[in-house]
């Protein structure tokens, strides 16, 4: 006799269940995949500069249109402070000049220059002026005369290297460290001899023409804006400052074709003259350019100006100061 064994019966998985199970499995690999892009894209920028100047830059030209990530801007009477919020990561980005810059990396700030703007430097673009009846004729004469200007600014660094390119130093002239607008005045009621200072400033001064040029910076000052970053940014946010380097990028190439246009823009956030902004956009052509050799060697110019001058207390080498991993992506935009 043959004995049958009954077969147990195996559960039958419909092919639907099947589908609804890699629906099921789809969907939530693309919500994680967005959840974790949506919180990337979420981190944003903190960006500061001198009287919001970034701000004004980059909404003018169209460029914090589609921002994949936020930016919040903070606004700075002046680049020390700037450099401050910096080092106390305040802020992730912002623009300094060498001084404010050298001056932040010598209280050990973790700072870097990620992109430098360079800006053409006119006769009258960075000077020092008297008033025109002033009887100093010439650079020399500034020898043992009240110059005023604002510490550790541009105005600061020209003075300085007029006075070491005479054979003097610091110590031959009587500083004045006053804000901008506090040292027009000065020069005007005849508190100052002379006032070093730039564009706008220079600009306005050369509209409403009392004063004459004693001294440029036309050979003795590079032109170089440094959009600098403190590394926590560098480390933790390199796509974001990336995006945003080229934002400006392309900001200072619109400004460049429609210097008229932004004048009046800038004229509106500022108060200042449309005339002002027009003659300075038009004495400086910013525009960005790659971190190289010559860029280091200008910034290591300065701050052996400022050890020899004792403003620092110890040289800095600037090839430290700068990161240009961020060069490629500024030359594809700017092609």
């Amino acid at each position: 006799m043959t004995i049958i064994k009954p077969q147990s019966k195996q559960p039958k998985i419909s092919r639907y269940f099947i589908l609804g199970l890699v629906i099921v499995l789809i969907l939530v690999i693309v919500y994680l995949f967005t959840s974790i892009n949506h919180k990337q894209k979420a981190i944003g920028l903190h960006v500061g500069s001198q009287k919001n100047s970034l701000k004004i830059l980059l909404e003018a030209s169209g460029e914090l249109k589609n921002l994949p990530y936020p930016i919040e801007f903070a606004s700075f009477p002046s680049a020390g402070q700037t450099a401050q919020a910096l080092s106390s990561h305040a802020v992730d980005i912002g623009v300094l000049g060498d001084a404010s810059l050298a001056f932040a990396l010598a209280g050990h700030a973790p700072l870097k220059v990620i992109s430098v703007v360079r800006t053409r430097v006119t006769p009258t673009a960075v000077a020092i002026v008297v008033n025109k009846n002033s009887p100093l004729q010439n650079p020399e004469d500034l020898i043992g005369k009240r110059i005023t200007t604002t510490k550790g600014s541009v105005g600061h660094y020209l003075a300085l290297a007029v006075l070491d390119q005479l054979g003097h130093s610091g110590h031959d002239a009587e500083f004045i460290f006053l804000q901008p607008g506090e040292a027009r005045t000065l020069l005007a009621n005849g508190g100052a001899d002379a006032w070093s200072t730039w564009d706008p400033y220079t600009s306005m001064a050369e509209l409403e023409g009392n004063v004459r040029v004693i001294a440029s910076g036309e050979k003795l000052f590079a032109g170089n804006i440094m959009l600098t970053a403190n590394q926590q940014a560098i480390d933790t946010k390199r796509a974001q400052l990336s995006d945003f380097t080229q934002r400006v990028t392309h900001a200072y190439q619109w400004v460049n074709q429609h210097q008229e246009e932004f004048a009046k823009l800038q004229a509106k956030a500022t108060g200042l003259p449309i005339q002002v902004h027009y003659l300075s956009n038009r004495h400086g052509q910013p525009h960005v350019i790659p971190i190289d050799q010559g860029v280091i060697d200008d910034m290591q110019t300065s701050i052996n100006l400022y050890v020899k001058e004792g403003l620092l207390p110890q040289s800095i080498v600037s090839k430290t100061i700068f990161d240009p991993s961020f060069n490629h992506t500024q030359s594809e935009q700017s092609q």
